[in-house]
């Protein structure tokens, strides 16, 4: 029987050059076919919360727009100097020359084309990214090692910073909230006693990156995304990480996560303790007075499906099981796990304060569809649930009448800003939302919860 997967959720793998997009004055330089990066940049970028690149858009990266001709006779020379151009007429701290599927079929060397650049006062990368080797998580993983090889190993060694962490496992643009939840964390790292170096988003680029070899240990908050790649940086520079294996939303996960961060890096306990307490009391004050009322109702549902990549997943079934009760019915992760990280995502799944843990399904598939192919069977009328997915399942989630949230890639005509799913705000932001999509479809009031997401002035 012949299948195909539908309702792409992940880019090719040149997707990856948008991880060079989020260090600020990082420049890809595109030896691949017109329109590649514009194809990967819907998915993950335009249709993804309105991103565009940290220092350059989309439309303005130098290509050398590979085309038939160049298929038959090859187009080294023509990237050479493309690179040149590039380097005359960009303000940019670095380059990343980045190839596609026809210039890796034919054997075009762009390793070759940045070695003749060696001596370059801006330093020239490349990475390989061809779409047949895998989706934009492997080529976000393959950008941050051309950096930890061609670039950080080269660096004079500096003295290690006891209190410096580095963070990863967010994977910018993919990941749609990732510069809230970057400014969030950073927050928090800060108010319990850490100094996070953090490489993406305003602010950051080059002089952050250069920081991290010093390093006390890296941070990896995700269920498997840069977990290989933190395990480089320790063979490099003997940096040891600790991994935590989701992106804490709401009271019960980050106060577990700031407790095992405190005891793990040996921070002041006393310090985290009163962070946690002031931070929680502050959720709450927001939850009795503004969301309460549609938590608890009894026309709430209390059962979900979730369709998304794993790290939404595992953040999002374990706040919505460990402090609101709710129950997962099916969870579908569509990013293409590696199988050597499966078991580890179904434990995380599986970690969570309810006697129905062990009665949900857990399906790793890249069929984006199969999810409400499988949920069209359900009678949804007489049994409704929660759905949280991407923009692809938002229609059968409208024409269903089921309270809906994008969580995942591509997560369609929602705008990014500062929003952030990490924390506690990060919690109050995501109920905001289900809370507004329930209260039109469930409730059918049309009243809007609101959450106060400013901070507080002594904040």
């Amino acid at each position: 029987m012949i299948s195909c997967s539908e309702q792409q959720r992940t880019a090719c793998s040149i997707g990856g050059a948008y991880t060079a997009l989020a260090i600020e004055k990082v420049l890809p330089v595109l030896h691949a076919g017109p329109g590649c990066i514009q194809n990967a940049g819907a998915v993950i970028a335009n249709l993804n919360g309105a991103q565009r690149g940290v220092s350059y858009v989309n439309s303005i990266i130098p290509s050398t727009n590979f085309c038939d001709k160049d298929v038959v006779f090859g187009a080294s020379g023509r990237l050479h100097k493309l690179v040149q151009k590039s380097l005359e007429y960009y303000k940019t701290d670095m380059l990343m020359l980045v190839d596609g599927c026809s210039s890796e079929i034919v054997g075009d060397d762009i390793e070759e084309v940045a070695s003749d650049f060696a001596d370059s006062p801006i330093p020239v990368l490349w990475a390989k990214l061809p779409g047949f080797k895998g989706n934009n998580i492997w080529g976000h993983s393959q950008v941050l090692n051309s950096i930890a090889d061609q670039y950080l190993k080269k660096l004079p060694k500096r003295e290690i910073n006891p209190k410096q962490v580095n963070v990863f496992g967010i994977v910018p643009y993919y990941d749609t909230f990732w510069m809230g939840d970057m400014e969030e964390l950073e927050k928090t790292l800060t108010a319990i006693g850490l100094e996070p170096n953090i490489i993406y988003g305003r602010g950051k680029g080059i002089e952050a990156v250069k920081k991290i070899p010093q390093g006390a240990f890296n941070l990896v908050l995700s269920p498997w995304t840069d977990l290989e790649f933190a395990g480089h940086l320790q063979d490099i520079f003997g940096t040891p990480f600790f991994h935590y294996p989701c992106l804490p939303v709401g009271p019960t996960e980050t106060a577990k996560f700031i407790r095992e961060l405190a005891e793990f890096a040996n921070l002041d306990r006393i310090n985290a303790e009163a962070y946690i307490r002031r931070e929680e009391e502050r959720y709450y004050f927001y939850i009795f007075n503004s969301v309460g009322q549609f938590l608890g109702g009894p026309q709430t549902p209390k059962r979900f499906y979730i369709n998304s990549s794993a790290a939404a997943a595992v953040s999002l079934t374990r706040f919505l099981v460990n402090d609101y009760g709710k129950t997962p019915v099916k969870v579908y992760i569509t990013d293409d796990v590696p199988p050597a990280y499966q078991e580890g995502i179904i434990r995380s799944l599986r970690d969570i304060n309810s006697g129905d843990a062990e009665d949900f399904d857990i399906v790793f598939t890249n069929d984006g569809g199969l999810c409400v192919t499988e949920m069209e069977k359900e009678a949804f009328k007489y049994r409704k649930v929660s759905f949280f997915g991407t923009c692809w399942d938002q229609l059968f989630a409208n024409n269903h009448g089921l309270p809906f949230v994008a969580v995942s890639a591509p997560s369609g005509d929602v705008i990014s800003c500062t929003a952030s799913r990490f924390g506690y705000n990060g919690a109050l932001s995501f109920l905001r939302d289900m809370c507004r999509d329930m209260s039109q479809k469930v409730l059918g009031s049309g009243i809007v919860a609101k959450l106060v997401e400013e901070q507080p002035a002594d904040h």
